[in-house]
């Protein structure tokens, strides 16, 4: 071949690199795939740069171009099933913070499907053995010493700017911005889908806690926060008493939500009866999350620290692994309790939980095979995972062995997928004429919601007999992913499939409160409300969003469920409220904390 050919060739492996890449990430969609080609072909040029410069870097390293080929093309496919997988589960795609979790494969191939996971375990094996065979293939060097010299100084180069995506003017963002490279983070499925996969993995590669740095940040600007709800505490507080021998239990139950908000899904019956009741008896609604099939750890980040990710850069995606441990203070609700214990029916390998605990403040987390083991594991059936059941028993063997004001954080497992026929004796089934896998996933899953309904309604139980003052705040933290696929083709943007269900239940007497829509970083908040606790500064400001904008999701604002906003469209009041919200925010976790030293998260000193 001469160079004219070599270069067609060269051209025509990387446009069918790009096309395996957008076919995987659009599901096998034509319709969205050619939509995308044609409507983004500029920013996919950039990509087809992209993708040249890694074939390069395996050229330059390995100077023998058939072990090269095979190389970018082995990255090509595992990127693109990684990332098909990840769209599949979580309705977001791979992105470089999710290598984090590779010293945790073993627990995320036991959460995969099975036939996801022997794809995956027999291709790795393939590329390996061809590998190894290509490698004692004798083949002719393509560069002499000098120019792999002068091209790794090259690639040197723009491996650095890469990390620098997202900085203004940099090398790597003036190039992107000429191909029309622009930012979708509230979306990062689309985001990837209009700027290229390569592109868009690259600019999450320069990880930014906040996007927006607030302009006016300062000491004096947060000290004008800080007196400013100071003030407002002590007028909240006003025949509010301090926490005194109180227990607030939050259990995240996995996955839960009630499935008759499905949009046109039947059921035989209602797997939920006991739950459903007493929502109507205690302050109870929706909460509505980021997140789709998954997102615990981002959860579990809101409910005790009351921030929302939605502020942070979507480079961000999990701020236990990525922020947490590098913090100096995590002000969080943890904080206003003497004794505090962590649980979760699992073992602790994934999101750093160990060091995230630690840092938060807890005095004991308890999980599978740990210092502090959990002392039940039983399963329902032939499940998967530890029942609630045995969740629930390790949280009232506590009760036992603790006084004072007490903080427990219960994280379940039962919920969790993948859903097989083996798991449970089903005893509910889909009315719908849908297909049998999938029906079969469905059932499963109602199976097990059926069985927390009844382990939490003989908790409540319990939970009456005990003589002190206890709260439980109940909630799903995400719907299940990859159960109720051909509901969701037909409702993509039903809200239906980012709510899920809470209530708070105390065994004494509580006024009912009326939050039928709250977020997971407006829980404590509302708890502290519910027991007519002392709020803290910084709780009097999570109360006023809570109040006026209980839900923020995606650069959205819910007043409710029919009232949603743009930052554009709100009052100036409300506007001044989450400005300050933000600049706490940022204060915190990526400024100088200056509120941490002015007292913003104590009770104040009458």
């Amino acid at each position: 071949m001469n160079k004219f050919e070599k270069g067609v060739a060269t051209v025509f492996l990387l446009l069918f690199a790009q096309c395996l890449l957008l076919f995987f990430h659009t599901q096998f969609n034509i319709e969205d795939f050619s939509h995308y080609v044609l409507e983004y072909w500029p920013n996919y040029i950039f990509n087809l740069f992209l993708l040249y410069i890694l074939f390069l870097f395996f050229l330059v390293v390995l100077n023998r171009k058939p072990l090269a080929w095979f190389l970018f093309f082995s990255t090509i496919v595992l990127f693109s099933i990684a990332n098909y997988f990840k769209i599949s589960y979580r309705s977001e795609p791979l992105l470089p913070s999710d290598f984090s979790l590779i010293f945790q494969l073993n627990q995320i191939l036991q959460m995969m499907n099975i036939n996801h996971m022997l794809i995956s375990i027999l291709l790795i094996g393939l590329i390996l053995f061809i590998f190894i065979i290509l490698m004692k293939m004798k083949s002719e060097k393509i560069f002499s010493n000098k120019q792999r010299f002068l091209l790794s100084l090259l690639l040197a180069f723009f491996i650095v700017s890469v990390f620098y995506s997202k900085h203004p003017n940099s090398p790597y963002q003036v190039v992107a911005n000429f191909f029309g490279n622009h930012d979708n983070y509230w979306d990062l499925t689309e985001d990837y889908s209009q700027n290229g996969q390569i592109a868009g993995f690259i600019k999450n590669l320069d990880i930014i806690v906040m996007e927006e740095i607030p302009e006016n940040y300062s000491i004096d600007a947060v000290n004008e926060i800080v007196e400013k709800y100071k003030q407002k505490a002590k007028e909240m507080n006003v025949g509010n008493t301090p926490l005194e021998n109180q227990t607030v239990i939050i259990i995240l139950s996995e996955s839960f939500m009630d499935p008759s908000r499905i949009p046109d899904l039947e059921l035989s019956g209602d797997p939920i009866p006991y739950i459903r009741k007493l929502k109507e008896e205690t302050t109870s609604g929706l909460m509505v999350g980021s997140n789709y099939g998954g997102g615990t750890a981002n959860v579990e980040y809101e409910v005790l620290t009351s921030f929302s990710v939605n502020y942070f850069d979507a480079s961000l995606s999990i701020p236990y692994t990525l922020l947490v441990p590098n913090l100096k203070e995590v002000p969080n609700i943890t904080n206003l309790f003497e004794h505090k214990i962590a649980i979760h029916s699992y073992n602790a390998s994934l999101y750093r939980r160990r060091e995230v605990f630690e840092k938060l403040g807890f005095d004991v987390f308890i999980y599978e095979n740990g210092k502090y083991d959990l002392t039940y594991k039983n399963t329902k059936d032939d499940g998967s995972y530890i029942s609630d059941e045995s969740a629930y028993q390790e949280v009232l063997d506590l009760l036992k062995e603790t006084t004072g004001n007490t903080f427990i954080l219960l994280t379940t497992m039962q919920n969790h997928g993948p859903y097989t026929k083996e798991q449970y004796i089903n005893l509910f089934e889909v009315i719908n004429d849908i297909d049998e896998e999938e029906k079969v996933k469905i059932e499963t899953y109602v199976q097990g919601l059926h069985y927390t309904d009844m382990a939490t309604e003989n908790f409540i139980k319990e939970i009456d007999e005990v003589n002190r003052p206890i709260t439980v705040a109940f909630f799903g933290d995400h719907i299940p992913s990859d159960v109720f696929d051909s509901f969701e083709q037909e409702h993509e943007e039903a809200l239906a499939f980012f709510e899920t269900d809470y209530f708070v239940y105390s065994n004494f007497e509580t006024e009912k409160l009326d939050y039928p829509l709250i977020s997971p970083y407006t829980l404590g908040s509302l708890l502290i409300e519910q027991l007519k606790m002392e709020n803290t500064p910084y709780y009097a400001l999570v109360s006023d969003l809570k109040k006026s904008v209980p839900v923020i999701r995606w650069g959205e604002y819910y007043k409710n469920l029919e009232e949603i906003h743009i930052y554009e469209e709100l009052p100036e009041d409300l506007k001044e409220t989450i400005d300050d919200y933000k600049l706490i925010q940022y204060d915190i976790n990526v400024g100088e904390q200056y509120s941490v030293d002015l007292g913003f998260f104590e009770f104040i000193d009458e």
